[in-house]
């Protein structure tokens, strides 16, 4: 039996994107809590991936991360992770959870709704 070009082609196509899914790197709650203070932060960043900031303050750099957690199309509240890091080695870490802001059911409108204008 042979394959159409179009069956080989959806084939690919599908392998790349389960290939692609399966190596998605980003922190997580569990991975944020393997962190060891004195892990040099090259290895962080080869299990995490790159962080979406990085900031030098006192000396010290600041690798940033974060995760969002959602329920379908919903963010639900987003975890930032936070990296301290000095001479290459991570000496801090620190996490903070953020969730949508509130509004007044009655009043307004819901500011985080998909189809707000």
């Amino acid at each position: 039996m042979t394959l159409s070009k179009t069956a080989k082609k959806y084939g690919i196509y599908l392998g790349l994107f389960l290939v692609c899914s399966c190596s998605s790197r980003m922190m997580t709650l569990t991975s944020y809590d393997e962190i060891r203070v004195g892990e040099p932060i090259a290895t962080v960043v080869e299990k995490n991936g790159d962080p979406y900031a990085v900031d030098t303050k006192n000396g010290s750099t600041e690798y940033k991360y974060v995760e969002k957690v959602t329920s379908g199309n919903r963010l639900i509240y987003e975890n930032h992770y936070t990296i301290y890091v000095k001479d290459g080695n991570v000496v801090g870490k620190t996490s903070v959870q953020e969730r949508r802001p509130a509004y007044d059911l009655i009043y307004q409108d819901d500011p985080n709704h998909n189809q707000y204008p």
